[in-house]
């Protein structure tokens, strides 16, 4: 993507009262892994799961807030019951 079109977007975005630097956080395959303490292998296999994503040209992104709901609307009650 050339300078015009992420101008472009950032215009688009801001005009909807968005500011792409401030309120929107998209993280790397690396930020997420780090921030769940997990591998990248891992992320790779939740995105396989369903973990959200976005691809801008061959860069995958995560919303941070995407992420965080997602972690969380996937998280199961430990039982205090053994098999």
């Amino acid at each position: 993507m050339n300078g015009k079109g992420i101008a472009a977007i950032r215009d688009f975005l801001e005009k909807g009262g968005w500011s792409l630097s401030s309120e929107i956080k998209f993280l790397t395959i690396e930020d997420v892994a780090d921030m769940l303490q997990v591998t990248r292998t891992t992320i790779y296999n939740l995105k396989k799961r369903g973990l959200p994503f976005i691809k801008l040209g061959k860069n995958i992104r995560f919303n941070q807030e995407d992420v965080v709901a997602w972690v969380m609307s996937n998280t199961h009650a430990v039982s205090n019951e053994r098999k």
